[in-house]
């Protein structure tokens, strides 16, 4: 089994195999190529081979086409600024746009990000996953109203309006699943998503149904979520899968998961901690040693937050390696049982 089909196997609650591992390489791309990151995503050309090159090197389970919250909010008119060669840009300045009048088709950002995914997937898609990442709902419009609770209810449908048609553009491009980033609400998304729950929930179920009609996944990427929160999100908006940035896992929390994989259908991505061994070492270790003990079929690994592109690089294989080689002695473990019968 490949890397794609054990990624689409894990949110469809199948995978019999090693858990997958997505990190969210993005800045770190264009170090490797010695690119800054604003030229490399302005030229599909040198954005597709900068991914496929540091998925060569590495030799992860998932490619993701981006990791910033800012191309949506440059497509509605807000300010930018690229702080070096390498980071994302920040927003600097309030949208002047509203939200469902923009034309994606008229953002050069926007079509070289579409043109350099189409590409990742017909190059490396046979083989390995190629994830779509957006900015969530919740996100996007606290970027566009800042403090402004008098037009957020405005806001929400119009967002709702823009991610539609960035979601069917991105599912054209035959990814295997779309991520909504809502991680940089951290704990504050669901004080953010109950004050206005009906209208985010019509957001979300046409943002997922959408991606389900392209036979594709959705999940939200969310940071430092109560566990008990999980339950009452699911029987919301439904996503196929949660991604559970800043959450250290305990063999409590991971029977607690397992649990709600198996009753809500839903996969969870646990994150580690690359750019620091001994705290990625540690979570790996309580991760794999449950899945050793109760095979999982719905987990997956994911980095906590994007791989720093200045780390050193020595980690990021030595962790890949781990992987595949505590892989290999549970499956030696396993066959000896077999051979002992």
């Amino acid at each position: 089994m490949n890397s794609k089909t054990a990624f689409r196997n894990t949110f469809k609650l199948l995978n019999s195999e090693r858990p997958v591992f997505v990190p969210f390489v993005y800045g770190l791309t264009a170090k490797l190529a010695q690119m800054p990151l604003e030229e490399m995503t302005s030229d599909a050309s040198y954005y597709t081979h900068s991914l496929e090159d540091a998925g060569e090197l590495f030799s992860y389970d998932g490619i993701i086409n981006n990791f910033d919250t800012t191309i949506e909010a440059g497509l509605c008119g807000c300010e930018l600024e690229w702080p070096d060669d390498y980071a994302s840009p920040r927003v600097t300045g309030g949208s002047q746009l509203e939200p469902d009048k923009v034309n994606p088709e008229e953002s050069s950002r926007i079509q070289v990000l579409l043109e350099t995914t189409k590409r990742i997937a017909m190059s490396k898609g046979k083989d390995v996953a190629v994830i779509g990442i957006l900015t969530g709902p919740c996100t996007l419009v606290k970027t566009l109203t800042g403090d402004s609770n008098n037009e957020i209810e405005s806001v929400i449908p119009q967002v709702g309006s823009l991610l539609t048609k960035l979601v069917k553009s991105v599912c054209e491009t035959r990814v295997d699943a779309v991520f909504f980033r809502e991680d940089l609400l951290d704990n504050s998304y669901r004080d953010a998503l109950l004050a206005h729950r009906k209208p985010y929930t019509d957001v979300y179920g046409t943002l997922f149904n959408l991606i389900k009609y392209y036979n594709c996944p959705p999940a939200l990427i969310m940071k430092n979520i109560e566990l008990d929160f999980i339950s009452e999100l699911s029987g919301m908006i439904r996503p196929g899968g949660l991604i559970l940035l800043g959450r250290k896992v305990s063999p409590d929390d991971m029977t607690h998961l397992h649990e709600l994989s198996s009753s809500l259908k839903i996969a969870f991505g646990l994150p580690l901690r690359v750019e620091n061994p001994d705290e990625s070492e540690s979570q790996f270790a309580v991760i794999s040693q449950f899945v050793r003990s109760h095979k999982p079929t719905g987990f997956f690994y994911v980095s906590e937050g994007e791989i720093p592109y200045d780390m050193p690089l020595e980690p990021f294989h030595n962790l890949i390696t781990r992987m595949q080689n505590d892989w290999n002695v549970t499956q030696e473990e396993k066959n000896g049982i077999y051979r002992q019968r």
